[in-house]
């Protein structure tokens, strides 16, 4: 059996949502970080998390438009 991967999603503007991004869902303000995951019947791919308030689910649940970008976690100033 092959593993399922999640869908791509894309945000409010029409872009695609990447790992490390952060993301405000439009409707009720909640804010979440994209990750990549795993589980143990072997779905992978983007999930959104906010450990703080409880969220954690397959990325690809939310349709699109849900999100927007609002930057991401991997951007560093550089000294």
């Amino acid at each position: 059996m092959m593993a399922r991967i999640v869908e791509p999603r894309f945000d409010s503007t029409g872009k695609q949502i990447q790992e490390y991004d952060v993301l405000k869902d439009i409707e009720t303000g909640e804010m979440a970080i994209v990750v990549q995951a795993k589980n143990n019947v072997g779905v992978r791919g983007l999930a959104v998390e906010n450990q703080i308030i409880g969220l954690g689910d397959w990325l690809d649940v939310y349709p699109d438009g849900v999100w927007t970008i609002v930057g991401n976690a991997r951007v560093s100033l550089q000294h």
